[in-house]
Formats: structure tokens, C-alpha cells, sequence
């Protein structure tokens, strides 16, 4: 029976991500791109329609989370905000307010076992969400261990990673139940990083802190012997955000350092089940907080998009330095900025369904040129640029 149930879901979520792709009318036009034309209120979503679920989104300051389901998004709750499962898709809204006008941004996050279809949800999804917006909101991809500094910095005790995900069945509910003991590695100095490991020394290193939830209501934080001060204070904040998160605030953290009593540091191994300080690796097995992303050719280039003969080509157009002049609105470009990543820029007067291959268009880049499939992609929209793209043209105005 599983490969007719497979096919079977296939053919729905095919039929269910066409539907979505096709839902609304083209776009019309919204002026030129000397003359811009009115920003679009946001549109209300049909009852019963798979972006229903986004409701009211949008309305006020903060943060807001959906996770894919049967490729429907799906309201995360707050008290999970920054815990992702490495088998999902989930899409992430970051409003702001200044003087009674709202500003956008769309992320949608991508874990390193999550299925091609939700992966394809996720994507179709986030530009239902930017045309509920008004079309301005830009759009983010995020890769599971490569996210950009603007999304980690939307959780201020950091990320964390989960096995599983709804797609494998897997039940959210039980991933800390009280016998289960768990080990967590905290990496990265200003955005931390917590990543489950096997709960064993052989996962630890003097260079790293760690969190060990023991299942027993207790929450024990290793710090290593070359950990800086910054990454005790990050391990101290995963420690608080697991305790509440995983056990609705009824745990006891504790701190493990090399001032701690030697019964303290014993418990801790105690706990753990095996091991002793000598038995850490050594600080190199950790690898470097800042060895995240490899680091791309920094030369900045402007292409220009256009499907030829069914396939994608791109023409390049310059480099540094940019002139505005370059974008018309009624085309779409690439920005090439090296380690940085790349932009999409989408003209005023593209369809919604011009937006949605816009992020195709990108990928196929980044896989022609055989970037790392992690490079961080941003789709912007014509008339609501972010400083970060600005800033690579000269003579930007507005």
C-alpha cells in the first residue's frame, strides 16, 4: 500500500501547489519605474482557501510563524518560536512599525531533511503571503545551518534544531519527555546555533559550551575551558529557552565550568552517562563559530533575466559601480554580491506568477554557476528595496 499512498500524495499536493500557483489574476500594473504607482492594500485571503491560516497577519509589530502541513501553513506557536525540526518548512514574518506605516519581511525556512513538495509549499506559500501584503514584503530563503544574520537575529536566545518533522510522523509532543536525555551543542557568538548531538563526551570539545537536559528537571550547562564569556552567556540562553519550551518553565538550570565544585563537574558526566574532562576532544574538534558560510568571489554584477527559448538566460550587464538607471521595471535582474549572496529584483510591473519563477530564476543561477545550494537569496520588489541592496548603486534615489 505505501506506493499508493505516496502517488496519492503526490498527486494531491501537485493539485493542491497548482491551485495555489494560479489562484489569483495577474497583477496589474502599478506605474513605471520613474513614476510609481499606489502601493496595493493587502488582500483579504478566501475562506476555506489553504492561505487562510494566515489570517490577520501583518497587523501589528513582531514576529509571526507558520509551519508547513499537507502543504497548508499552519500558525506555530510563540512559546515554540526559534525550535525548528530539520524535517520541515516553515515560513517566518517579521513586521515593523514606524509612524503608523508597516514594512516586511518573508523568510521561509527550509530544514536539511525537509521534502521537496513542502520545500515547493514554502516557496508557493511565501508569495501568497507577499500578495496578501500588498506585494512589498521581501523575501528570504533560509537554509537549516546557513541562515542569515537578519533571520537569527529575530530570536534572541537563538535557534534550535530538532530531528523529525510532520511529514515522518513524527510526534512533536514526545521529543522531551521526562525520561528522555538530551545533548545539545551551542555554537556561534553574537547568533547562537543549538544543535542536538548524540548525548555522549565523544560529541563534546573544550572549545564549545553545551546543554545536557538530563529528563529529570534538571538542565546542566557545560561551559568549555576555551569558551569565551559571550558563548556562556548564549549556552546560558538556550538552557533557559529549552527549559521553557520543553518543559513549560519546571526544570533547573545549572552551570558547569572549571570554577564548579568537583562533585558538580562529576554529576555532570554522572548525568551524561559517560566521560570525564580529560576525555573532551580538544577545542579544534568544534571548528570555527565563524566557519559557517564559504566564502564566494566578493566581486559585485548585474544580470539581467529573461526566458529564451523556454530556458533561462542571463545576460550580464556590469559591475561596481551600479547605476539605478540599469533596472527597468518592466524586467527582472540578478545581483550577483559575491559573499553576500545574491538578489532577485522583480520590476513594478511583473504578475504574481512572474514573482514566483523570479526565486526559480535565482536557484537555477546559483545551480549554473555551482554556488552552494546554502547561498543566502533575497527577492526584492521594485519600490521597496532594503538598504542592503541600495547600497551597491552609486547614484540610488528614493
Amino acid at each position: 500500500m505505501l506506493p499508493v499512498l505516496r502517488c496519492a500524495a503526490a498527486v494531491a499536493a501537485v493539485a493542491l501547489l497548482s491551485g495555489l500557483a494560479a489562484e489569483a489574476s495577474p497583477t496589474p500594473a502599478r506605474g513605471t519605474a520613474s513614476s510609481p504607482g499606489p502601493s496595493r492594500s493587502p488582500s483579504p485571503s478566501r475562506p476555506g482557501s489553504p492561505t487562510a491560516a494566515f489570517g490577520d497577519a501583518g497587523k501589528k509589530a513582531g514576529l509571526e510563524i507558520w509551519r508547513i502541513e499537507n502543504f497548508a501553513p499552519v500558525p506555530y506557536p510563540k512559546n515554540d518560536h526559534g525550535k525548528f525540526y530539520s524535517g520541515d518548512s516553515y515560513i517566518v514574518l517579521q513586521t515593523r512599525e514606524n509612524r503608523g506605516t508597516f514594512s516586511y519581511d518573508i523568510f521561509f525556512w527550509l530544514g536539511k531533511d525537509t521534502s521537496q513538495d513542502e520545500s515547493g509549499a514554502a516557496a508557493i506559500l511565501s508569495v501568497e503571503l507577499d500578495d496578501l501584503l500588498g506585494g512589498s514584503p521581501v523575501q528570504h530563503r533560509e537554509i537549516q545551518d546557513h541562515e542569515s544574520k537578519q533571520f537569527l537575529d529575530n530570536f534572541k536566545s537563538g535557534v534550535r534544531y530538532l530531528p523529525g518533522g510532520v511529514s515522518s510522523g513524527f510526534h512533536h509532543v514526545t521529543i522531551n519527555a521526562d525520561s528522555e536525555k538530551k545533548l545539545y551543542q551551542v555554537k556561534g557568538k553574537r547568533n547562537a546555533r543549538v544543535r542536538q548531538v548524540y548525548a555522549d563526551v565523544s560529541s563534546m570539545n573544550k572549545g564549545d559550551c553545551f546543554v545536557l537536559d538530563t529528563g529529570k528537571g534538571d538542565i546542566l550547562v557545560y561551559v568549555g575551558k576555551g569558551a569565551k564569556r559571550i558563548e556562556k552567556i548564549k549556552a546560558t540562553q538556550a538552557a533557559n529557552m529549552i527549559r521553557d519550551q520543553d518543559h513549560s518553565g519546571r526544570a533547573k538550570v545549572s552551570i558547569i565550568d572549571e570554577f564548579s565544585a568537583a562533585i558538580d563537574v562529576e554529576n555532570f558526566f554522572k548525568a551524561l552517562g559517560s566521560g570525564s574532562p580529560n576525555k573532551i576532544p580538544e577545542e579544534s574538534a568544534g571548528g570555527e563559530d565563524g566557519d559557517f558560510e564559504k566564502q564566494i568571489d566578493n566581486t559585485v554584477v548585474l544580470y539581467k533575466v529573461s526566458d529564451a527559448s523556454g530556458g533561462l538566460k542571463v545576460d550580464k550587464l556590469t559591475q561596481k559601480p551600479l547605476s539605478q538607471s540599469e533596472l527597468n521595471t518592466n524586467d527582472a535582474f540578478i545581483l550577483d554580491a559575491g559573499a553576500s549572496g545574491i538578489y532577485v529584483w522583480v520590476g513594478r510591473k511583473s504578475t504574481k506568477d512572474e514573482k514566483l519563477e523570479s526565486m526559480k530564476k535565482g536557484e537555477k543561477y546559483l545551480s549554473d554557476n555551482k554556488y552552494p545550494s546554502w547561498t543566502k537569496m533575497q527577492r526584492v520588489v521594485e519600490g521597496a528595496e532594503p538598504a542592503g541592496f541600495k547600497q551597491y548603486f552609486g547614484d540610488w534615489r528614493g
